[in-house]
């Protein structure tokens, strides 16, 4: 028996329909196999593959594909350092709305890496429920028409045009005039840009800034403060869209950074935000939007009002607030020495325990060592709930009241003879540099003598 599949003869079909079906295909991967399963659908592709091509391209970039499509373009013809008005328009999808295989090829390459940041965004940005982009078809306009600016900017006046700027024997004399030529460029750039539009650039800059910035050390809030290192401006410096490849893998993954350039750094420092800030300077607009300002991209952020179900602080706002759908986001490679820091006392530099520990912790997602503090309540903490919704300081409080005793529920699943308490407990001194008493007694506990602990910070 069997299922029996018949032959499509092209007597049965629809042209039309066909053309049609074709059309509405989602990405060039699913346009691909439909051609090859039938001879006459094959056909049916080749009497209309310019507009056929042209309609799977905005099915998979959607209402940006003029932005999308300029990225690749410049990118591909190696438009280095050119001034605004010498590089491809927005306007030539219409100039020349024959897609390449270059141009496909590119597109698939850029739009996975937009649409997975631009799942990011929502999460942090609109509603921490969902990892997947809840944005509208408004704001995924706007995230995505800024994300293919800023890679287009960074293709033209970033890293990989680095070598147009300057040669590798050039002097001092000639370095300065080609970056006094570059910030000139750079405006330029931007000048072009209506000003709503740089502020979408802007909130998504500050929002790239925050993701590679997690990668620093454990992250309590949406945009952590210190997001101006050398580190974010190079990768930015590098490609817009690469930061989810930092998200995933951390910033090893960009092999060409090198703090040890220093020549290079006067070109990618500040590398978007400064010119951009300037422009809207010239144009009497404020630098930064005040914090009560409408945020950009964002029509309407889910859960606006809500807060601390401990704490109930009104100064900290519903994108700061932790629970179990966006812990996830806190590190994905364990920043190893932010979280020992959240241990009590000198524990976390007991030399009996220390690397498991940390071994522990690498292989530990997120969300499952916060989901198993919770397993660990002390009665303090009888109130709490694993679905409550936290903000910073109480989950960081939460966390290091319970780090050291969901390690010791570790160990006792691991099948680990516990010994006695030792009496100073975490806050032991000699646990740090006697190996024997790391070994004999247990530090994972309650210190019942000796001072008080120390604080962590």
């Amino acid at each position: 028996m069997g299922n029996t599949v018949h032959p499509m003869h092209s007597s049965f079909v629809n042209a039309d329909l066909v053309e049609c079906f074709l059309r509405f295909l989602p990405d060039f991967q699913c346009l691909a196999s439909t051609i090859l399963t039938s001879k006459a659908i094959y056909n049916v592709f080749q009497q209309h593959p310019r507009s056929v091509v042209r309609s799977v391209a905005y099915n998979l970039i959607g209402p940006a594909l003029p932005q999308a499509l300029r990225f690749v373009r410049c990118k591909n013809a190696q438009l280095h350092y050119k001034p605004v008005g010498e590089l491809l328009g927005e306007d030539d999808i219409q100039k020349n709305p024959v897609l390449s295989s270059a141009d496909i090829t590119s597109l698939v390459g850029i739009s996975t890496s937009i649409q997975e940041l631009e799942s990011l965004f929502s999460w942090r940005m609109k509603d921490r429920r969902f990892k997947t982009s809840q944005l509208s078809l408004a704001e995924s306009t706007r995230f995505q028409k800024a994300m293919y600016r800023m890679s287009l900017f960074s293709a033209v006046y970033g890293r990989n045009a680095h070598g147009s700027a300057i040669g590798s024997d050039s002097d001092q004399e000639e370095i300065d005039s080609a970056l006094e030529e570059a910030k000139t460029l750079r405006k330029g750039f931007f000048g072009s840009l209506s000003t709503p539009e740089l502020r979408d650039i802007q909130w998504v800059e500050t929002f790239l800034r925050g993701v590679i910035t997690r990668d620093y050390g454990v992250c309590f809030a949406t945009i952590p403060p210190e997001i101006y290192g050398p580190e974010s401006s190079f990768v930015l410096y590098c490609a817009p869209h690469r930061v989810i490849d930092v998200y995933k893998r951390g910033l090893d993954c960009i092999t060409e950074w090198d703090s040890d350039i220093t020549e290079e750094i006067l070109f990618y420092n500040d590398f978007i935000i400064e010119p951009l800030t300037s422009v809207l300077v010239d144009r009497t607009e404020q630098p930064l939007l005040p914090v009560t300002q409408k945020r950009p991209i964002i029509d309407e952020i889910v859960g606006e009002h809500d807060r601390c179900l401990q704490c109930r602080s009104d100064t900290v706002k519903c994108l700061d607030l932790w629970g179990p759908t966006n812990w996830g986001y806190l590190w994905g490679t364990p920043p190893l020495h932010s979280i020992t820091q959240l241990l009590k006392g000198y524990v976390g530099a007991n030399l009996a325990d220390r690397a498991h520990f940390l071994a522990l912790l690498c292989e530990t997602p997120a969300e499952e060592l916060i989901g198993g503090l919770f397993d660990y309540k002390t009665p303090a903490y009888s109130t709490w709930d694993k679905a409550d919704w936290l903000c910073p300081q109480c989950l960081e409080k939460f966390v290091r009241d319970h780090l050291h005793i969901w390690y010791l529920g570790q160990k006792v699943k691991r099948g680990d003879v516990i010994p006695n308490n030792c009496w100073y407990g975490y806050n032991c001194r000699t646990q740090t540099h006697r190996l024997a008493h790391a070994q004999k007694l247990n530090h994972w506990c309650e210190p019942t003598r000796g001072d008080a602990p120390p604080t962590n910070v």
